[in-house]
């Protein structure tokens, strides 16, 4: 199996981290039914067009053994979310995760306020092909 580097920041301090673990690749199969969630702007931001930055969102749970797909649809005048994330160590997908945050490409000169709408998420159940070995942490670095 190999060994991958995964960097992330830690969630309270923001000081960047990084581990070795070892994983695999997985198949698994998606339900024909999910869900939407709307991502909400917790924080006001102001954006020049052109720029990309991240925007913090209220917290949006995420249940164990679902993936999560950006729906492609502009949902706010300024712009469009490029990718969504959540700060702090990776979560697996067999546990509850969630997203707290988004990177938002502005098209044109405005500000998100908190309480806009900016996005919406798909939400798909799935079931695992065979059981994925589960990540291990080898070191830290």
């Amino acid at each position: 199996m190999p060994e991958v580097r995964i960097v992330y920041r830690d969630e309270k301090t923001g000081e960047l981290k990084a581990e070795i673990v070892d994983t695999e690749d997985y198949e698994f199969t998606i339900a024909t039914r999910g869900s939407w969630k709307m991502l909400i702007a917790d924080e006001d931001v102001e954006f020049k067009a052109g720029e990309v930055k991240p925007v913090r969102i209220r917290r949006t749970p995420l249940p164990r053994e679902s993936i999560v797909l950006r729906c492609p649809v502009t949902r706010h005048a300024f712009g469009y979310v490029a990718s969504l994330g959540r700060r702090g160590e990776p979560q697996p997908i067999e546990e509850d995760r969630e997203l707290n945050y988004v990177i938002f490409k502005a098209l044109d000169n405005g500000t998100i306020r908190k309480g806009d709408l900016i996005g919406v998420v798909n939400i798909f159940p799935v079931m695992m092909v065979r059981r994925a070995k589960k990540p291990k942490k080898v070191r830290e670095e």
